[in-house]
């Protein structure tokens, strides 16, 4: 039997991703131990220029759509456009996150590693939920996926070149404008472990969350 799945019920579980995934970047970030691989430049940058994380994050993802055009080009759908709103709203919630987890600034090493691990589980959840509720994705994932299918690349061996890409891009510019190693720590190798793990082990559970998008 073929089941039929909700679209408002799929935007809803979308969005849900949206905020926890912007959660996370945000608590991830905020212990000052590193940040996520793919958001590591747009980190980094936020200690030269006067932006917030979330601005960062939206000004460097648009440039991952216009490279989605560049190598598409007359190829190029519109309806990948989508990925904008989404954007947007991503960098909106990073920005209430880093807002929330000011109120709270551990200073024992312990607390902030534990802080760290909080929010690459919740980027995690936001991005499980983002992934089953298949309604648009993030540019940087945009981008991977049209490199790996317009060069024939397995995507998860683009996925690792882009995002080792963005930290030595982010350790670069670091070295360069800030004479010294900034927002590029032990925090960025956890993230790019834990949130593919679990992401791994939501998968069955989230069997029973997909019940809920059918019709």
């Amino acid at each position: 039997m073929t089941r039929r799945y909700s679209k408002r019920k799929r935007f809803i579980l979308f969005f849900i991703g949206l905020i926890f995934a912007g959660l996370g970047v945000a608590f991830s970030t905020r212990p000052g131990l590193g940040t996520s691989p793919i958001s590591s430049f747009p980190y980094v940058t936020t200690f030269v220029v006067s932006w917030t994380l979330g601005m960062a994050t939206i000004i460097i993802n648009i440039v991952f759509v216009l490279l989605q055009f560049i190598i598409l080009r007359k190829r190029f759908r519109w309806v990948l456009l989508a990925q904008l709103p989404t954007l947007f709203a991503f960098g909106f919630f990073i920005d209430f996150g880093m807002w929330i987890s000011s109120f709270y600034l551990p200073e024992s090493y312990f607390l902030r590693f534990i802080e760290t691990m909080f929010g690459c589980a919740l980027l995690a959840t936001g991005i499980a939920f983002q992934l089953l509720a298949n309604i648009s994705y993030m540019p940087g994932d945009g981008f991977i996926r049209t490199a790996s299918e317009e060069y024939n690349l397995p995507f998860g061996t683009v996925k690792i070149c882009f995002d080792v890409s963005m930290v030595v891009l982010a350790v670069s510019f670091s070295l360069v404008c800030l004479q010294g190693l900034h927002g590029v720590r032990e925090g960025t190798i956890l993230a790019a472990v834990l949130v593919g793990l679990i992401i791994k082990r939501l998968q069955p559970p989230l069997r029973y969350v997909k019940r809920f998008l059918i019709k």
